[in-house]
């Protein structure tokens, strides 16, 4: 079931504090960066994703519902579920994506 954790702390997220979260669960990743405006087409991964937003914001679309992804945030993304992703703002969005 994909799955939405939001980031619900007073303080902004940093690159350790988000990479820290990972490392707990034993999940290996890797910082991946695009410019605003940037787009995916629809597409599936025959893998579970995870994706945590550490700069700028990320809108992700699938079938059911849309979602904006801000600093701290987490998608948990099951295998094979179609969606597509936008860049939103003007700053550039960086993130850490694992695969499991």
């Amino acid at each position: 079931m994909l799955e939405i954790v939001r980031w619900n702390k007073p303080k902004k997220p940093t690159l350790a504090d988000l990479q820290h979260l990972l490392d707990a669960q034993g999940l290996e990743y890797e910082l991946y960066s695009d410019r605003p405006g940037t787009k995916y087409g629809r597409h599936k991964h025959p893998f579970d994703d995870f994706i945590v937003i550490v700069t700028g914001k990320m809108k992700l679309i699938t079938d059911a519902q849309q979602w904006l992804l801000k600093p701290g945030d987490r998608l948990d993304l099951p295998a094979n579920t179609s969606h597509s992703a936008e860049m939103i703002g003007k700053e550039e969005v960086r993130y850490l994506s694992a695969a499991k």
